[in-house]
């Protein structure tokens, strides 16, 4: 019986395999990620030839072996008057893909992120700061079809001008995706949501306090083309776009409602529809909107008696919720009113 053993060069033969693979892996994360780059500087010569003015103090890509990260130092962004006239700018930001996958990308920003924009009352400057913040991006045929963000212990404070509505927000999760029928379909949750100062009149704050311990939402906005291509709501409007609501739940102070329904715009841009309420605790409810002096007792006495002739549920008693004529009415009781948007430049 022979006693064959492996030559030398069959030993050496996998270990020259694996030598080869390592170095075409390398060769093809070189060649992308020089493509990379140059992508990033076109997108942005494109950009500032659309009117965008932007500037990084350097562009780079790391990541090897698994994956691309192009990173920016100190990017900054700004629009022109006609896309708004806002702007952004951060510490850093890195976009990252799996290297299987440059269809999808995440954005990471690091450090607090400056954002500049007009409000209704004048420009403000409003400084977001964050635990952590991320950006999902994915795209089918160049186009992106699908977003996701997901933040953590998010603050928002003003710099300058007009304080943002929201101060603070302890986890905000959100995911949406582009169909080929027009809508986007989004999920939405927010948790310890707190408002600003000042945002609420002194009753609402009274029966509600400024924190909502969870907001979520899931819907679909019809005729997303006309919202997204100038961000106009009117023209959003004129389409026949709106706010299809299959789920939403709200804790808030005394309120525990959950509910679905459709929301417009109607001719002054106000929120119009109606929604089939589900309302966890009605008494508790009626009596902290009675306290506040958001319903008087004959609207109290109403709604008491709407909600024992109201069809129950599991979790509740179901009661209408309208938003009509920038009013909203609870059942019989209307329970405030919207503020009318400022008139733009021309009008509209």
């Amino acid at each position: 019986m022979s006693d064959r053993r492996p030559g030398r060069l069959s030993l050496l033969i996998p270990f020259g395999a694996l030598l080869a693979v390592i170095a075409i892996h390398a060769v093809y994360w070189i060649i992308v990620a020089g493509q990379i780059r140059s992508q990033a500087d076109a997108w942005i010569a494109e950009q500032e030839a659309a009117g965008y003015a932007i500037t990084h103090e350097g562009l780079s890509v790391g990541g090897y072996p698994f994956r691309f990260s192009l990173r920016a130092v100190s990017p900054d962004i700004a629009a022109p008057e006609a896309e708004g006239g806002w702007s952004a700018e951060a510490g850093r930001l890195a976009a990252t893909a799996q290297i299987y996958d440059l269809n999808h990308w995440i954005l990471t920003p690091a450090g607090d992120v400056a954002l500049e924009a007009m409000t209704t009352s004048g420009p403000a400057r409003w400084v977001a700061g964050f635990e952590s913040a991320q950006l999902s991006l994915s795209s089918t045929g160049g186009v992106t079809t699908r977003i996701g963000a997901s933040l953590t212990s998010l603050t928002l404070a003003a710099e300058a001008g007009a304080a943002p509505a929201v101060e603070a927000i302890g986890a905000l999760n959100l995911s949406g995706f582009l169909s080929q029928d027009d809508i986007f379909a989004l999920r939405i949750q927010a948790d310890q949501l707190r408002l600003a100062e000042n945002q609420l009149d002194e009753s609402l704050e009274a029966a509600f306090g400024r924190e909502a311990e969870l907001w979520r939402m899931e819907a679909a906005v019809t005729q997303f083309d006309a919202l997204a291509r100038a961000g106009d709501p009117a023209e959003w409007r004129r389409a026949g776009g709106v706010l299809d609501v299959t789920r939403a739940q709200l804790i808030w102070g005394a309120a525990d409602v959950s509910g679905s329904g459709e929301i417009a715009l109607d001719a002054d841009l106000l929120p119009s529809g109606r929604l089939s309420v589900v309302v966890t605790d009605p008494e508790t409810l009626i009596d902290a909107l009675v306290a506040a002096g958001l319903a008087h007792d004959e609207q109290g006495d109403a709604l008491s008696l709407a909600a024992l002739m109201a069809p129950r549920r599991e979790s509740g008693i179901a009661l209408p919720f309208r938003l009509q004529g920038g009013a909203v009415f609870l059942g019989p009781a209307r329970i405030g009113t919207f503020a009318e948007p400022e008139a733009t430049v021309d009008g509209e």
